[in-house]
């Protein structure tokens, strides 16, 4: 059991250097006027602490008047001590009705401090008590928060114990009694309210020593494991003190930090809102997120396997991946480069814009009205007519001809005659102009054309028509019998020349030319 207190001391004394130093600050604007039955030895500047930690300072120390208020009655009591304190600390600025102060010895040298609770400890969802009264205007102290003496305390000093110690024990008993009689003498009222004051305090304590009465094998408990806990620290007590000086430096450091600490815990109940506000969002967010980390939840094998596979993959890639940057980085000054060329680019593709469109709509309108189909077929026969095929091969039945007698002129030039079968051209045109060949021939060689060529009014008297001359002053006769037209057969080597020889395509045999229309024409 003493190893259990030394430890309780010990822990005391460690908190009580840590956070009695770390603690501090001022933010002025919350007074209290206490009142207690004895306030000697406290004088002003006095620390007023709350668990250990200080929070304030005692302002003044006088006496109650007659017409000070001093309990909730309301009967006046004069004489009592009035302490007024200054609580600093912005944290313990809410002093509530329940609230209590003791006077403790601060040290043996008669130093005092008041030891606060700002509010009993109350079963969790039970409203607060309401806050301290205000001092009204017209009583001393006005605007002060007022704390009765039902609710206030002070102990004993332990020099006055000692005091009673140094005389033999018969005196002892006999001044005891004396001075208690002497106290007690014309105070039956003070002894009533301190009776009366006393009960609750005595029931709270007969709480106590009952629930340690039903406690007590779990003290015996923690008297034997203290024992084996204490023992380790026993070992360690070099580091232990390591740790309380260190805990010395933390707390000279934090105290040095008070401002900015104190500003930070000024600062934490907005923030501690906005997180509330924070963890409602969050809330909502995950309610709705249930069912797709649900899905995620299912398909984590699936992903894992994925994952697992993307290894390899990602391993094999690598080489590629460099690769490629090496590329892109010796790609960058030639794409540099190709600027100009992709704005003249740009440039060409907004001029060509009206031509392009025109074209897609000529494509669309070739598209839509088959026009292509029609092309093709173009393409497709007009091919198959002047391409031949007999036992040597593939061959054009069309060439042209590069020589002076292919343009066209109003007259023949000589040697340009064409032949159709066995009745020449000349001699059409002798006939149709009413001259002999050899006078025709004669009557146009003194003005050939330049061009040479067949006469352009051959063509004409060939189908039976007329032209003038190549003086253009009259109208020839017609001539009185139509020319012979000449059969396929009398033109058959002028129709192998343009167009092949005939093939029979059962027998790949030439097909005998014949006259008949459709017949001889070829594949």
């Amino acid at each position: 059991m003493r190893r259990v207190i030394a430890t309780i001391g010990l822990l005391g004394a460690v908190a009580l250097i840590f956070f009695g130093l770390g603690s501090g600050g001022s933010s002025g604007g919350y007074e209290i006027r206490a009142v207690f039955d004895n306030g000697g030895f406290l004088v002003p500047g006095e620390d007023v602490r709350i668990a250990g930690a200080k929070v304030g300072s005692v302002t003044s120390v006088g006496v109650t008047l007659a017409t000070d208020e001093v309990h909730r009655s309301g009967a006046p009591q004069p004489g009592k001590a009035v302490v007024v304190m200054d609580i600093q600390d912005a944290g313990f600025q809410d002093f509530r009705s329940d609230a209590s102060c003791i006077i403790r010895p601060a040290s043996l040298l008669g130093e005092k401090y008041v030891d606060c609770n700002p509010t009993q400890q109350r079963a969790p969802g039970t409203p607060p008590p309401p806050p301290l009264d205000v001092v009204p205007s017209d009583q001393p102290g006005a605007g002060q928060y007022f704390l009765p003496l039902e609710n206030n305390g002070k102990e004993v000093d332990i020099d006055l114990v000692n005091n009673i110690m140094r005389e033999p024990f018969a005196d002892r008993f006999r001044l005891i009694l004396n001075d208690l009689g002497a106290g007690l003498a014309a105070r039956g009222k003070d002894l009533q309210g301190i009776v009366r004051r006393a009960d609750p305090a005595l029931r709270e304590t007969d709480q106590v020593l009952a629930q340690l009465a039903r406690q007590s094998h779990v003290l015996n408990k923690l008297a034997v494991d203290s024992d084996r806990a204490l023992a380790p620290l026993a070992r360690e007590r070099q580091h232990v003190a390591g740790f309380i000086n260190n805990a010395n430096t933390a707390g000279q450091a934090t105290a040095e930090r008070s401002a900015a600490l104190e500003a930070g815990f000024q600062k934490f109940p907005p923030a501690l809102h906005a997180l509330r506000l924070q963890m409602v969002q969050l809330q909502r967010f995950a309610d709705q997120a249930r069912p797709t980390f649900a899905d995620f939840a299912e398909a984590a094998p699936n992903i894992t396997r994925s994952t697992k596979a993307l290894g390899p993959f990602a391993h094999a890639a690598t080489p590629a991946l460099t690769s490629l940057g090496d590329a892109a980085a010796k790609s960058a000054q030639p794409i540099v480069n190709s600027d100009p060329i992709l704005v003249k680019i740009r440039n060409l593709a907004e001029k060509a814009r009206p031509g392009a469109k025109s074209l897609s709509e000529l494509l669309t309108s070739l598209r839509q009205s088959g026009g292509n189909k029609k092309l093709m077929s173009l393409l497709f026969n007009a091919t198959g007519s002047i391409n031949g095929f007999d036992k040597f091969g593939h061959f054009l039945r069309a060439t042209l001809v590069i020589n002076p007698c292919t343009t066209l002129v109003s007259s023949v030039a000589p040697g340009c005659a064409a032949n159709w079968g066995a009745q020449s051209a000349l001699t059409k045109l002798a006939a149709a102009s009413g001259q002999t060949p050899s006078d025709y021939t004669a009557s146009h060689a003194a003005t050939p054309p330049s061009g040479g060529g067949v006469p352009f009014d051959a063509l004409g008297d060939l189908a039976g028509g007329s032209a003038s001359s190549s003086t253009g002053s009259s109208s020839r006769p017609k001539p009185s019998a139509t020319p012979a037209i000449p059969s396929l057969n009398d033109a058959r080597d002028l129709l192998d020349t343009l167009m092949g020889p005939p093939t029979d395509y059962g027998s790949q045999q030439p097909a005998p030319y014949d006259s008949t229309p459709g017949q001889g024409a070829g594949p």
